[in-house]
């Protein structure tokens, strides 16, 4: 056997060893929701990227948005995200219901008896550090060495003030709704431009708009019993903070890795009866750097 033929036994061996490990790391993944919501259905595939995709990756910006229904000052908070939002089509962002102003308040007829908060939901909330809503973070950059939430008179100069030059990654994101079995598939591919230095990971969720209910708004007499709530939290589809797509998390440049996930949305959640009206939802997948927390790329895509 000439050394040519053994460096390609070599290179072979070396590529079987490197797609078992990515099918046990798959599979290994600690998962921190609920199984019976969320399964991986395919292994992580590792391809070269493509150097002309990566030329049309921009920047986008995550802003998560604390809020409650009893938060008078959060309809402010939604209206000046808006304003930006129509300004600025690379934001994208979630609302995410938590605090105790977001929780339902009993007696009826009453407009606030749902309960929009979701186990992710308040995990994020308590990892960073949130209170004092309307609140935001943005990119999950922190404010300073103990606060992660912006306030909200200050997410405008925040989100412009946001460097987007430095492209290290573009997310791709096909989904299709299965309406008979009520499963959402989602496939994404994640390219990496540059070298990241931490271990990463990929976290999909499913939002909703026009969800409409009660909300107070400026006073706490002032009940908008038909006020509509957008971008607004229902699941994760891969565990609070996502999964890995390699076995240490480290991912190379210039390679591009796939894989899917699925959601079933049949009876709603379990810990929402709230039912999902899937033609309102979106899906939002983000990189994390799980180091520094940043939110390193983000992209979604409109259900239907």
């Amino acid at each position: 056997m000439d050394n040519k033929t053994i460096k390609n036994e070599k290179m072979k061996k070396l590529t079987l060893l490197l797609t078992a490990s990515l099918i046990i790391a798959t599979a290994c993944n600690k998962i921190d929701t609920s199984q019976n919501v969320f399964d991986i259905i395919s292994p992580v595939e590792v391809t070269s990227w493509d150097p002309e995709y990566a030329q049309t990756v921009i920047q986008k910006i995550y802003v998560e948005e604390f809020t409650g229904h009893t938060c008078t000052y959060c309809p402010d908070g939604a209206r000046r995200l808006k304003a930006i939002m129509d300004e600025y089509p690379d934001v994208i962002a979630t609302a995410i219901h938590c605090t105790d102003l977001a929780k339902p308040v009993t007696g009826d007829p009453n407009p606030f008896s749902n309960d929009y908060r979701t186990p992710m939901g308040i995990v994020i909330c308590e990892d960073f550090k949130i209170a004092g809503i309307p609140k935001a973070t943005i990119n999950r950059m922190p404010v300073n060495d103990t606060e992660w939430g912006f306030g909200r008179t200050v997410w405008r100069s925040a989100i412009e003030n946001m460097g987007r030059n430095n492209v290290r990654a573009g997310i791709e994101l096909q989904c299709t709704v299965n309406e008979i079995t009520q499963e959402i598939e989602a496939n994404v591919a994640v390219t990496i431009i540059k070298d990241l230095p931490n271990p990463v990971q990929i976290c999909l969720i499913l939002q909703e708009d026009s969800v409409i209910s009660g909300q107070l708004d400026g006073s706490s007499t002032n009940i908008v019993e038909d006020y509509v709530h957008n971008h607004m939290l229902r699941a994760g589809f891969n565990g609070n903070y996502g999964t890995k797509l390699t076995p240490n998390g480290m991912v190379a440049a210039e390679h591009k890795y796939l894989t899917s996930f699925k959601l079933s949305y049949k009876n709603s959640f379990p810990d929402s009866y709230i039912p999902v009206v899937i033609k309102n939802c979106s899906v939002v997948a983000y990189l994390i750097d799980r180091v520094t927390k940043e939110v390193i790329q983000v992209e979604y895509v409109h259900l239907q």
